[in-house]
């Protein structure tokens, strides 16, 4: 059954606002008008900006634009959340209804509503989280899948949570060992760009009135610095427009697979995307094993853990 979200008036006047599931939109202003309430704005939940499959759709997709209702950290919190209350006992269309209670925000109470309400509808957990495909990757839905179809699926959300929290705690450790240096780089080429375009100009024109040729790396600079004056928005365009091009081309399947395993033969990088990979895919299986999940759906849900 849908999950439709309002905007309502009581008989005192005051606002309501809320979610609440129906068969159709019509239907879902009969119940509030039978709660003595005045429908102002009823909508499908998720309605907004999203194609039929659950994703954004257009240039915001193809952009990455809008504000995720789940962070990492959030999701990590969500997932520990829920196994906590499917571990205990509760059953999913339950536990839902509660997350969906203590929700911390709008956009995550119809989020969650929007999922309860298609569990009620008898679709799978797995299948309800593919939906919202923003909000939850597909490594993310196929090891619930897996854990729905081995019946064990408290232990593989709480198995799920431990995974997003370690993953979490080392994208941090990343974060820290490298805002240093990336900082550094950032100044050390603002610095480079200012000396080239601004200083180097101005110690050119002291050579411009002697009649005495100039030193190899000092022509190489006056020259560098003038394309840099010259054409330095044209560059700025070039490498903007290669990026896109890049994220085009890596779009195609034929490409990326070409991509990736160039990758993988580089000296230093292929080795470390082989130890990271090899080391995701024995991590999933491990969760997905010790929680029960046959062999050959385990070794699946895994694979799609790979990003190479």
């Amino acid at each position: 059954m849908p999950a439709y979200s309002f905007e309502a008036i009581d008989a005192s006047g005051q606002s309501r606002e809320g979610v609440l599931e129906a068969d159709t939109a019509r239907s879902a202003r009969s119940l509030l008008r039978a709660q003595a309430l005045i429908p102002l704005s009823v909508k499908p939940v998720g309605s907004d900006h999203v194609n039929g499959t659950g994703q954004r759709s257009g240039l915001g997709r193809w952009l990455g634009g809008g504000k995720r209702v789940f962070n990492s950290t959030g999701l990590a919190v969500w997932t520990r959340q829920l196994a906590g209350l499917v571990s205990s006992g509760l059953p999913l269309e339950r536990a839902l209804t509660a997350l969906t209670d203590e929700a911390e925000s709008e956009p995550q109470r119809n989020l969650v509503a929007s999922l309860r309400a298609e569990v009620n509808a008898g679709s799978p957990f797995a299948r309800a989280l593919s939906a919202h495909a923003r909000e939850f990757s597909p490594i993310y839905t196929a090891v619930i899948g897996a854990g729905e179809q081995s019946g064990n699926l408290g232990l593989v959300l709480d198995r799920l949570a431990d995974d997003l929290e370690e993953r979490q705690a080392l994208q941090q450790k990343l974060i820290g060992a490298a805002l240093y240096p990336a900082i550094v780089t950032l100044v050390a080429i603002v610095i480079v760009i200012f000396l080239v375009s601004y200083v180097v100009p101005q110690v050119a024109q002291v050579f411009a009135g002697t009649k005495r040729s100039l030193p190899f790396l000092t022509t190489v600079m006056l020259s560098l610095s003038a394309g840099v004056r010259n054409y330095g928005w044209w560059m700025l365009g070039g490498v903007v427009l290669a990026a896109i091009g890049a994220r085009v081309a890596l779009a195609q399947e034929a490409f990326r697979l070409k991509f990736d395993a160039a990758w993988l033969k580089l000296p230093l990088v292929g080795k470390l995307a082989r130890g990271y990979n090899a080391a995701r895919f024995a991590s999933t299986l491990a969760m997905l094993a010790t929680a029960g999940v046959p062999i050959l759906r385990a070794l699946q849900a895994a694979s799609e853990t790979l990003g190479n």
